[in-house]
């Protein structure tokens, strides 16, 4: 009797709770519209980059990050990015984009927008097929199974819903890509990012003072940063060298979304030698490789370009798992400001949860941040009135 009393206690509050929930509808965005970390925040946008190119296509590089992505990723984020901007915006769709195939796993996905300013041509490296053969793998534990392990046999056993979202996407899908990258992949990775990186650079004529834009999400920058540092290393006065170094000194503008830099660097650190003491006490931090690549473009930089500031905006979603902000004296300088902004990319129920996978993978989808990084702020006066 007492477990058959047990039993249908647990029954009505598995029952109740949800109902509770419901009734309740008690969701909140702490972070919309989004928060600003450091004061007075001021920085351009897509528009601002389009008016400055002075006649010219303006260039921005897209990078996706952790999780599966193809080449459709490209259009939705060059269309979220572009609809905050005035009617006369030409949609990215007017214009199929075109396949540029590096080798057979990696894309660069190519397009061109229309602005009241001027043109915007965007370029969108997609590196995600390059881990995919290793993470089909785990299609065996999926339960809801994804596209990549589509015809996979079904899981068998019992799990909670949230547990199932969770352990699919992030632990089976996202978690695997810097694993991957973190290991004996990691140079055969960056090999086929820099043939990418070489292709986009190689196809622009843009003069070395255009500005540049990047716009990378989570893992996508790390790949990023760490292969332009690479090139830039290179044997002096070879095109891989001499492009790389051109990209990074015509920076204006940079966003990175969901940054697990801070996280991701604790694999590159040693653990240090010393007694139980020196366990408690602070680790330097060596530099990553942004840091370094920002040094060095200050340090080749004529003091007559230093009034081409650079601005690097980290978008953070504090219920994000996987994103950290950025600590600013590690990136700012004379010539670079530095603004964390704290986003809310879905609602927080209770206060208690904010379904991580959409913490994760939904800020170029967030219309806050697509405003931002189209407008700029204070935002432009040839945008949309919100």
């Amino acid at each position: 009797m007492i477990t058959l009393i047990s039993s249908m206690r647990r029954a009505l509050a598995c029952a109740i709770l949800p109902a509770t929930v419901l009734l309740l509808g008690a969701c909140g965005t702490p972070y919309r519209p989004p928060q600003f970390v450091e004061p007075d925040p001021q920085f351009p946008g897509l528009i601002d980059l389009a008016a400055g190119a002075e006649g010219r296509v303006a260039d921005v590089l897209l990078v996706h990050g952790m999780c599966t992505h193809d080449a459709g990723w490209a259009a939705h984020v060059v269309g979220q990015l572009t609809r905050a901007l005035t009617d006369a915006t030409t949609p990215p769709g007017a214009r199929p984009p075109t396949f540029a195939a590096v080798d057979p796993q990696i894309q660069i996905v190519p397009s061109t927008v229309e602005t009241p300013a001027g043109r915007l041509r965007f370029d969108a490296l997609i590196w995600s097929p390059l881990t995919v053969p290793l993470k089909r793998q785990l299609c065996y534990d999926q339960t809801d199974k994804s596209p990549i392990c589509a015809g996979e046999p079904p899981y068998p056993f019992i799990r909670a819903r949230i547990n199932a979202r969770v352990k699919d996407v992030l632990i089976d899908d996202c978690l695997p890509d810097p694993l991957i990258y973190q290991g004996v992949a990691r140079d055969d990775i960056q090999r086929r990012m820099r043939d990418a990186i070489l292709q986009v650079l190689a196809a622009s004529d843009a003069p070395a003072g255009l500005p540049l834009m990047v716009v990378s999400e989570s893992l996508g920058s790390k790949i990023l940063w760490d292969t332009l540092l690479n090139m830039t290393h290179e044997q002096a006065g070879s095109p891989a060298s001499q492009l790389a170094r051109r990209a990074v000194d015509r920076l204006r503008f940079l966003v990175m979304a969901a940054n697990p830099a801070p996280l991701l660097s604790l694999a590159e650190q040693q653990i240090g030698s010393g007694g139980v003491g020196a366990f408690i006490q602070a680790v330097p931090v060596p530099p990553d490789s942004l840091q370094v690549l920002l040094q060095e473009r200050r340090a080749r930089r004529p003091r007559s370009l230093l009034d081409r500031r650079l601005t690097l905006v980290a978008l953070t979603d504090p219920n994000d798992l996987l994103s950290y902000t950025l600590p600013v004296e590690r990136y700012a300088s004379e010539e670079v400001t530095v603004y964390n902004i704290l986003v809310s990319n879905a609602p927080t129920w209770l206060g208690l949860l904010e379904r991580p996978d959409r913490a994760h993978l939904e800020y170029l989808d967030n219309p806050d941040v697509g405003r931002l990084i189209a407008c700029g702020l204070p935002s432009s006066r040839l945008c949309k009135r919100e």
